[in-house]
């Protein structure tokens, strides 16, 4: 087997799906999954059931004999955010891991929607030309509903709402059997949940287009032909398929579009959701695609890899959905564009020193975007509101670890400072920690450059000496400022990399 096949296995919250797929082609020899009702344990009893771990066990155990039989070497398997949402999640993964040898990765929300959005760059027939006007990408698993927005062919903004068929159907059980009106309730629930989400999204867009996908789709899925990656209609028919649905029997909707019966009681919520989602947003074209987080993984595991199946770069969406943050909590601008030219341009011409690499380089770009959102909540202290606002939202792409390093390098930006043996990040193994006081160094020295936000630094000339670390500046006034401020907190630059820096400039007037 050659070495670009690739085994990917993803826990959803109502089936174990693999894949083995060739990454430079991104075309699958293998593709199936094993139904597991792991989200009906979760939102009802909060925690994954012994039955549902020895179900989960057997479906890891015939995909290894598959993964054998082809020889597939290099394996992926990651948990949904669904799956970690139980209460006893590490106790499952430790015994998966012990069962099975196969360590499940974690995914929060963010990740989940960059990797869909990865999905429908690489495999969405005719994406690029659709969303050269207002496009908006709903995804919709058991649990959660993600938003992701493309305007201009370009990625704009996401947002994530915990309000899956499931999780709303195992909420509101108990009610079917006791009101006449069920469906008006659940719809008024639905609504309820919707007010605050759909408030903030920004109101000046238009959104005509509408894209599904999801692993709760699978009413629409019966939709699409075989062999094809998506189907499109318009308003009238998404209202014809919402008016079938809330006037058919579950018997009815189980035969029609060929559905499990214990899949049919999603379709009801699942119908609800996207027709007032339709509604809000007024789209008038809607593709129903079927389209995964698997499908995501192995693009983004194929860019990872050196190929080049997604046209556009991954990381653009996640330097925009950081820039989206900053935004919400109204960062000057200015300086932060300022802070961010400058940590670059100190990265990148500092390289012998630190010897960190791009995905280092990306967590600093991030920081430096979003490091002074805590001034929001209040500009005293405002590196602390920085770090727990960070820590509390959703950045796409990245890990919850790189999230909290990201969290920990705003917080110590400004006069706020680590322990010199870093002893106060338990929490971050040692060479993470070492990491986050090399960026956050770099940070510390860029933001002083505009010390006084009034950006009077116009170029700048990064030299690194034997002896020291040397900024030659060409400004459009005095930076005196500037200087006597890097003096000060470049003191940890040199503690951390054992060099001195100086600013040195001339006024280009």
């Amino acid at each position: 087997m050659a070495a670009t096949e690739h085994g990917f296995v993803v826990i959803g919250a109502q089936s174990v799906g693999f894949s083995i797929t060739n990454l430079r082609t991104l075309k699958e020899l293998e593709r199936g999954k094993y139904p597991v009702a792991i989200g009906e344990d979760i939102f009802a009893a909060h925690q994954i059931l012994p039955e549902t771990v020895d179900a989960i066990v057997a479906a890891f155990t015939a995909i290894q004999q598959l993964f054998a039989d082809y020889g597939v070497k290099a394996i992926t398997v990651s948990g949904s955010h669904s799956f970690f949402e139980a209460q006893n999640a590490q106790f499952v993964w430790d015994q998966l891991l012990s069962r099975t040898g196969w360590a499940v990765q974690p995914q929060t929300l963010a990740q989940e929607s960059f990797y869909r959005t990865q999905a429908v760059f690489a495999r969405f027939p005719h994406f690029s030309e659709i969303t050269k006007t207002g496009t908006v990408l709903i995804d919709i698993s058991s649990g959660s509903v993600e938003l992701t927005a493309f305007t201009d062919g370009e990625f704009g903004f996401s947002r994530n709402l915990s309000l899956g068929p499931l999780r709303v159907y195992e909420v509101m059980s108990d009610l079917q059997r006791t009101v006449n009106n069920y469906v008006e309730v659940m719809q008024d629930y639905i609504d309820s949940r919707l007010l605050d989400f759909m408030r903030l999204l920004p109101h000046a867009e238009q959104y005509p287009n509408m894209i599904l996908m999801g692993s709760a789709l699978s009413l629409f899925e019966t939709l699409i032909p075989t062999g094809e990656r998506m189907v499109e209609t318009d308003r009238d028919g998404f209202d014809l398929i919402y008016r079938e649905v809330t006037h058919s029997s579950d018997q009815y909707l189980s035969e029609e579009y060929d559905l499990p019966i214990n899949q049919v009681e999603q379709v009801l919520p699942t119908v609800l959701l996207l027709y007032r989602l339709v509604k809000t947003l007024n789209s008038q074209r809607i593709f129903i695609s079927n389209l995964k987080l698997l499908d995501g993984l192995e693009a983004d595991a194929a860019w990872g890899a050196g190929f080049r199946p997604v046209t556009l770069d991954p990381t653009k969406e996640i330097i925009q959905s950081a820039q989206n943050l900053a935004d919400r909590y109204q960062v000057d601008v200015a300086h932060r564009d300022a802070t961010v030219t400058f940590v670059l341009q100190l990265f990148d011409r500092l390289k012998k020193l630190h010897g960190l690499g791009k995905r280092e380089r990306l967590l600093l770009q991030i920081a430096a975007t979003i490091n002074d959102i805590g001034s929001y909540v209040d500009t005293h202290k405002h590196y602390e509101h920085s770090d727990y606002i960070i820590r509390a939202s959703e950045l796409m792409g990245l890990t919850r670890t790189e999230q909290e390093m990201v969290a920990t390098i705003a917080r110590y930006h400004s006069s706020d400072l680590p322990q010199l043996n870093l002893g106060d990040l338990p929490e971050m193994g040692a060479a993470r920690r070492l990491i986050i006081a090399k960026l956050s160094a770099l940070l510390r020295v860029a933001d002083s450059l505009d010390a006084s936000r009034q950006q009077k630094i116009t170029a700048l000339r990064v030299s690194l000496r034997p002896d020291a670390v040397v900024l030659t500046a060409t400004a459009s006034d005095d930076i005196a400022l500037e200087r006597w401020t890097l003096q000060q907190k470049g003191k940890f630059f040199t503690a951390v990399f054992g060099l001195p820096i100086e600013l040195k400039g001339r006024t280009s007037r």
